[in-house]
């Protein structure tokens, strides 16, 4: 039974994990398309739950993927697919964790610009900001399938 309530709670620790990722390229492809500042600020005070949901998912799918480890009795290097597979996700959540101070920066930013207060070189740190969290936004769904191929893998008996 505890197998099953884990696994449970991985498939749910997933779906919000792919959720916010997908929430947070839209967001960040209106972001790009928004014609004045008060408008991106809008666009990223509607992205502020990403980055409080964000670290849950990720804790949720790191203790529920422990557990389903540890009920099917393996260890961390006892099968290839899910070596890697736990490599890609904290390669997934670190990226996802830098991005998020990211995206703090970016919102400081252009909230200093609104209001007037920023340094002169703003425009052009907003500039190198919005490229790198397109990046990251790029990169996530491309790990995130990656995690889901080696799941399918795995389950499908590759070793």
């Amino acid at each position: 039974m505890a197998r099953e309530f884990t696994l449970l709670f991985h498939f749910i620790g997933f779906g919000l994990f792919v959720s916010l990722t997908v929430m947070g390229f839209i967001l960040n492809s209106h972001y790009k398309k928004a014609p004045d500042l008060q408008a991106k600020a809008a666009i990223l005070r509607i992205g502020r739950p990403i980055g409080i949901l964000s670290p849950i998912a990720v804790l949720l799918m790191l203790i529920t993927g422990i557990g389903n480890m540890h009920a099917l009795g393996l260890g961390l290097l006892d099968m290839g697919w899910l070596s890697a597979k736990l490599v890609i996700f904290l390669f997934a959540a670190i990226l996802g964790g830098i991005g998020g101070g990211k995206m703090r920066r970016r919102g400081k930013l252009v909230g200093s610009m609104i209001s007037g207060a920023a340094p002169a070189d703003a425009p052009k740190e907003l500039e190198k900001l919005d490229k790198q969290i397109s990046l990251i936004h790029t990169i996530l769904p491309v790990l995130l399938l990656c995690i889901l191929y080696l799941s399918i893998y795995g389950r499908l008996g590759g070793q």
